[in-house]
């Protein structure tokens, strides 16, 4: 079998493009606290939107990287296996937090409606018990993702300028 040498262009775009959704849905959030009345029901509304393309776009990710061979990283057996590790904690986070903010919406009572384009049905009934603890789970997750990510880009820029190998321009050129 032949070694796949860097990224192929739809892995490079798609994580490109999520990576901008991440970045606007992190200002989004923070913008949730400055706003109020209808300001803050367009943030809300366009956040939930994103984080149901984000949830497809993830979906999408995961079956083009399940079927499209990537290259294998770089280092000893452990630190490979770490890096897929995390791997798969981001592509479980990218699905995981979406589906939360899912379910805060409809314990909530609110809908999710999608760039007014169609409504995500409720399939649970709306329970004001449990919305602290929703929004908690949410919150808690997207600053697990911040972290992940964050560990993600650094050790990306630490192959790069401190090990000097091929990591991070893998995922630039094809």
């Amino acid at each position: 079998m032949q070694e796949v040498r860097s990224w192929s262009a739809p892995t490079r775009g798609l994580h490109a493009l999520m990576l901008f959704m991440f970045i606007v849905m992190y200002t989004l959030a923070e913008l949730m606290d400055w706003t109020h009345g209808a300001s803050k029901h367009e943030v809300v509304e366009i956040h939930k939107s994103i984080g149901v393309l984000i949830f497809f776009l993830a979906l999408l990710r995961l079956s083009w990287n399940l079927t499209h061979r990537g290259p294998e990283p770089i280092g000893t057996p452990q630190q490979a296996k770490l890096a897929k590790g995390v791997h798969h904690l981001l592509y479980l986070l990218m699905l995981v937090i979406p589906l939360s903010g899912y379910v805060m919406s409809m314990l909530h009572g609110k809908s999710v409606d999608i760039f007014g384009w169609c409504t995500l049905p409720s399939l649970i009934a709306a329970n004001p018990a449990f919305k602290e603890w929703s929004e908690n789970i949410h919150s808690a997750l997207a600053t697990t993702l911040l972290i992940v990510a964050g560990g993600h880009a650094a050790m990306a820029l630490y192959h790069h300028f401190v090990l000097k190998d091929v990591t991070l321009r893998r995922m630039f050129k094809g």
